[in-house]
């Protein structure tokens, strides 16, 4: 499955799956990426940065917003090659390779649906059973502003996971909101902004309630993890998410 770059803003960029989004930030000559895609992903990740103009050591940081594998599953190999990589720390066995995971009769409900069984089917053939875990790994902070190029700040927001962080860059009003807020639930192929519930949520109202803080940053463009890019504020879309639930 082709892997599309395109500019968000100048020196943030979107490469983006049918299904699932990370970013790319320029600052300086140096990039940090966010989320790390599927290790299928992989050769079509670096087609992309070479298309910029960069090279994987150009890569200093890489943030997990959270450990699912769609999001963490080439963060041991940019480690490999130089960057570091951060996640929260209540997600941090996992990333680390204590991911335990969902069993099947979790899922069986809502595999009746085509959208969900053909999405399995892509995950399991771009090698979501087989992400490496990451050997070291830094953690993020509520609040912090990172020392890494773009400068982003993290905004934990757990429910989907319990280690789940949006990523704002302040001076440009753009949200990163991984899987907090999407504005597509891989469960059954709904778009609009939404908190996705399903299998993979570790807590759908603990998500519902981290919406607030999501809302909180006023940010003028939400990057979600899933869907495409909502321009009309972060307010709007936390208000439909919660119509939607």
């Amino acid at each position: 499955m082709a892997l599309r770059l395109t500019t968000i803003a100048p020196g943030v960029h979107r490469l983006a799956t049918r299904y699932t989004n990370w970013y790319v930030l320029e600052e300086g000559g140096r990039l940090t990426v966010l989320d790390a895609g599927l290790p299928g992903d992989w050769r079509r990740a670096n087609a992309a940065l070479a298309g910029l103009g960069y090279a994987l050591s150009d890569v200093d940081a890489v943030l997990i917003t959270h450990h699912h594998p769609d999001h963490a599953g080439n963060a041991e190999r940019f480690r490999a090659a130089g960057a570091t990589v951060h996640a929260h720390p209540a997600d941090a066995p996992a990333v680390r390779g204590d991911r335990g995971g969902v069993r099947l009769k979790q899922r069986l409900p809502f595999l009746r649906q085509r959208w969900y069984r053909i999405y399995m089917l892509h995950v399991l053939a771009n090698g979501v059973t087989r992400v490496p875990a990451v050997a070291e790994l830094d953690h993020l902070a509520d609040g912090e502003v990172l020392d890494v190029p773009g400068s982003p700040r993290v905004v934990h927001a757990p429910g989907h996971t319990p280690g789940s962080c949006a990523v704002l860059l302040e001076g440009r009003s753009l949200l990163f909101s991984g899987d907090a807020l999407v504005t597509l639930d891989m469960t059954e192929g709904k778009r609009g902004p939404q908190v996705i519930r399903g299998p993979d949520t570790d807590d759908a109202e603990l998500a519902l309630q981290s919406l607030d803080v999501l809302a909180a940053t006023r940010a003028e463009t939400v990057l979600p993890g899933h869907g495409e890019p909502w321009t009309q504020g972060v307010e709007e879309a936390v208000a439909i998410a919660r119509r939607g639930a």
